[in-house]
């Protein structure tokens, strides 16, 4: 669990306008909307917010939020003198255990943004007007079908800017590596329509558009389903306006780390120096490569891919190879998959990847899938005529008719990404896929054991593998995050039931409690306690005890999720 101290409220002297501010953060409001309400200038506002962050010891408006609300707290209990302290302790007690409820608390969650800043007009006319009206109309048809396929959020900027964002209300294994393809493909989308469609605007130099993408830690309340200002929000956009000149998409370099073999990634350095390029309020950036470049190698980073000379024997006779990814912790499988799919890229293979909706349900993995396969091979898509009498069977028609232009590689991410595919396309999509040049590979979360990543080769019909090889491979050093978190565990607690959630939530904070224990005071129905234990064993988040019961699968799966967690400090006595 994280936990911000502070210095005690009456040691901390802020003043009527240091107080307004903190007000106004927590509500979430940016500088330019706090300078309108305290009719300052933003300038201003960017010099009061420096000195607070000072006095409270903190480098980012989100700390910031977060000591606001130890400092509020207490002022706000002392208006209560109805009871004394140890009242409130004691009633606050008795609360928890009728109610089985803990309070609501904040969390880490890795939010990737993508940002798009519209050009300016240069001449006010109905008929420039008109054009701008209508590109941008197509660009919110467009962001919308992306956003919807991907499982992202999108808001809408006045002007006809927008904000798309992953990791939030749900996380995925690969969100940073979402926004990634969705920045490539919404600046291949408006330069294609500048060229062709965009009749005058065709004939300017000017871009429709500029991309920002940034990755960041936000602090998000547990039970919250929309978000506001977050400090990726503002990082993309600034860098969307930069973007504007540069006519390729820019990044952070946090989201860099986080999705290496997403991209060809490429440095930008100054003339003066070969010094590499500072953003003000942003720091070192990069330039996401367009998604037609040839991407790194990087199978020596897993001591090798002897395992693929087994699976091109096979695509070669004419059968397709289901290679599942196993793995724990489940980021590696992102990783890896990755390192694949730019292998056999390499190899002339064409790649189609899918990445799975936050919901396990067959409608919408069908819905999610079958817009992504119209989103990368659309042409194909709008020329092909057959009537398929599944959706299911659909997608893998689809996918069966592109590799006959030459072998295909389907790179399937998601905590379960091969059970999710495989019910999407059902036995007879397998089957019609079986005598296809085509390599399916799909992350498989293992569900016991220790730290380890493997490869399971499946053959065609990973339904009936009697004989299924493994291969097992070098775990690589994956870099830490800022805060310490682990995108994969907050992946994993928000792909659970509510009660499911709360219960790993509660146990990872009271460690020296039986699960059980957490379980039974929660008060939940019988049957419903016995569908939690057996969503969280299947999982792979807990396990049977040698001394009956359940708990963990391993330390490092309790602190994960417990430094998800945020800390109050001092909040118990309020």
């Amino acid at each position: 669990m994280t936990t911000i101290k502070r210095e005690p409220a009456q040691q901390l002297s802020l003043s009527a306008r240091q107080r307004q501010l903190l007000d106004l953060l927590i509500e979430g409001k940016s500088n330019k909307e706090i300078a309108d309400d305290l009719k300052i200038e933003a300038g201003t506002v960017k010099q009061h917010l420096f000195v607070l962050f000072r006095k409270l010891g903190v480098n980012s408006r989100a700390k910031a939020v977060i000591a606001a609300t130890q400092i509020m707290k207490p002022a706000m209990a002392g208006q209560d003198d109805s009871k004394s302290s140890v009242q409130k302790l004691k009633s606050a007690k008795v609360s928890s255990k009728v109610t089985g409820k803990p309070a609501e608390g904040y969390s880490w969650r890795l939010v990737s943004t993508v940002a798009v800043s519209i050009a300016d007009l240069n001449e006010l006319n109905p008929s420039a007007i008109s054009m701008r009206d209508q590109f941008l109309k197509a660009l919110r048809s467009i962001i919308e079908r992306l956003v919807d396929a991907l499982d992202g959020q999108v808001t809408y900027l006045p002007g006809g800017g927008s904000v798309m964002w992953f990791g939030h209300p749900r996380a995925h294994l690969d969100d940073a590596d979402r926004a990634v393809y969705l920045a490539q493909y919404l600046q291949s989308w408006a330069s294609h329509y500048q060229k062709h469609l965009g009749g005058d605007q065709g004939n300017t130099a000017t871009p429709l558009i500029g991309v920002g993408l940034a990755s960041n830690t936000e602090v998000v309340a547990e039970k919250a389903t929309e978000l506001f200002g977050a400090e990726s929000f503002r990082k993309a956009s600034i860098l969307a306006r930069h973007a504007k000149a540069l006519k390729m998409p820019l990044s952070d370099l946090l989201t860099k780390q986080i999705a290496p073999m997403s991209s060809a990634w490429m440095e930008i350095k100054s003339k003066e120096g070969n010094k590499e390029v500072v953003v003000k309020d942003v720091g070192p950036i990069a330039i996401v490569g367009p998604s037609s470049s040839l991407l790194p190698d990087a199978s020596l980073r897993w001591g090798g891919f002897q395992f693929m000379t087994t699976a091109f024997e096979g695509i070669e006779s004419g059968l397709a190879q289901w290679l599942a990814v196993e793995s724990w912790p489940p980021a590696a499988a992102t990783l890896l998959t990755d390192a694949i799919g730019n292998y056999v890229a390499g190899k002339n293979y064409q790649i189609l990847r899918l990445r799975t909706p936050g919901s396990y349900r067959r409608d919408r993995a069908l819905a999610s899938f079958a817009a992504q396969i119209e989103l990368q091979y659309g042409d194909f898509v709008s020329r092909s005529e057959k009537i398929y009498p599944s959706q299911g069977e659909r997608i893998a028609g689809l996918v069966s008719e592109i590799a006959k232009a030459g072998p295909l590689a389907i790179l399937v991410y998601g905590l379960k990404a091969l059970e999710a595919f495989k019910s999407a396309i059902g036995e007879a999509g397998i089957d019609r896929l079986a005598s296809r040049q085509i390599l399916i590979v799909a992350a498989n979360l293992q569900n016991h054991g220790s730290s380890q990543i493997a490869v399971r080769l499946l053959g065609p019909k990973p339904n009936s593998a009697p004989f299924s090889r493994v291969f097992n491979l070098q775990m690589p050093t994956i870099d830490a995050l800022p805060e310490g978190i682990q995108v994969d565990f907050r992946a994993m607690l928000d792909s659970l039931s509510p009660i499911s959630k709360e219960l790993m939530l509660r146990a990872a904070n009271e460690p020296e409690t039986p699960l059980i224990n957490i379980l039974t005071q929660m008060n939940e129905p019988h049957h419903k306690a016995q569908a939690c234990i057996q969503e969280l064993t299947s999982s792979g988040l807990i396990a049977a005890s040698q001394g009956g019961g359940f708990e963990f699968r391993d330390l490092g799966t309790a602190q994960a999720i417990k430094h998800l967690s945020i800390a109050i400090a001092g909040s118990e006595a309020a």
